[in-house]
């Protein structure tokens, strides 16, 4: 299965090439694949290409999707219930500061 990643632009370096922040200090150069793309958009990202642009409120709803997925896997994995959701709940917080910068 894969994913989509939730970014934010910080660049547009030609009509065809943004830079984006994954979150963690991780700055990549994706192809666009949306039009009217601008710093400051919130996108998905998906095998190097942003497929789709988001509100800032559909970003904490991917994250928190995700947060869920991590929290599930971790227990699959032989994690306890209370382990699990502090992963989870750790990812949450990292990924949100891609909001706040």
């Amino acid at each position: 299965m894969c994913w989509a990643v939730p970014a934010k632009v910080v660049a547009i370096d030609s009509d065809v090439i943004a830079e984006v922040d994954l979150g963690g200090g991780t700055i990549k150069k994706v192809a666009i694949g949306v039009d009217n793309l601008k710093p400051g958009d919130y996108v998905m990202v998906h095998a190097g290409v942003i497929i789709e642009k988001l509100s800032k409120e559909g970003v904490i709803e991917n994250l928190k999707f995700i947060a869920e997925e991590i929290q599930r896997t971790e227990e699959i994995m032989g994690k306890s219930e209370e382990e699990a959701k502090k992963a989870a709940d750790e990812f949450f917080k990292e990924a949100m500061k891609i909001l706040e910068s």
